[in-house]
């Protein structure tokens, strides 16, 4: 299996284990198309039946959450990347005109980063942009998570489980 597939496996077990722990009555969904944009191919629209086929390249956040007051569009990340916040800025771009927005018009639309991991300077950096990031803690530890994707990761196992015996002293 690939690093990317494996990658979105785990971040989607993330958001699903942190959707689990919400209150009862907030109302969620995963994969959530935000503005089925309209392609333009050669300059010129595509057709319904040809959008249908390439809806592969709309936008789907990780999930939506009303709490009754925001909706929330969150993007999982097994780590908060500037990567991640700038695609969730353009979810945020497109999603009042999205279908689903309308069920909870006029309510503040608030964009969350969900993460294992996140550098303060990058989460202070788009807080200013009205982003929020969201440390959650999963039944999977991020050392286990990362070691799938690159061997390095193993570093942030801690000696036993990286191969080394732990000597004590």
């Amino acid at each position: 299996m690939g690093r990317k597939q494996i990658n979105a496996q785990r971040e989607m077990a993330l958001v699903a284990e942190w959707l689990a722990t919400l209150p009862a009555g907030w109302q969620w969904k995963t994969h959530l198309n935000v503005g089925a944009q309209v392609l333009q191919y050669n300059g010129k629209q595509l057709t319904p039946q040809q959008q249908r086929a390439f809806g592969v390249w709309n936008d789907w956040a990780d999930a939506r959450v009303f709490n009754g007051a925001e909706v929330w569009l969150v993007e999982g990340k097994l780590v908060a990347t500037g990567a991640a916040y700038g695609q969730l800025l353009d979810y945020l771009n497109q999603y009042r005109s999205s279908a689903d927005y309308q069920q909870f018009a006029p309510a503040p639309v608030v964009g969350i980063v969900l993460c294992q991991a996140a550098r303060g300077v990058t989460t202070d950096l788009f807080a200013k942009l009205g982003l929020r990031t969201i440390v959650f803690t999963p039944s999977f530890p991020l050392s286990q998570s990362l070691q799938k994707l690159f061997p390095a990761a193993q570093i942030l196992l801690g000696g036993e489980s990286a191969g080394e015996e732990s000597v004590a002293t």
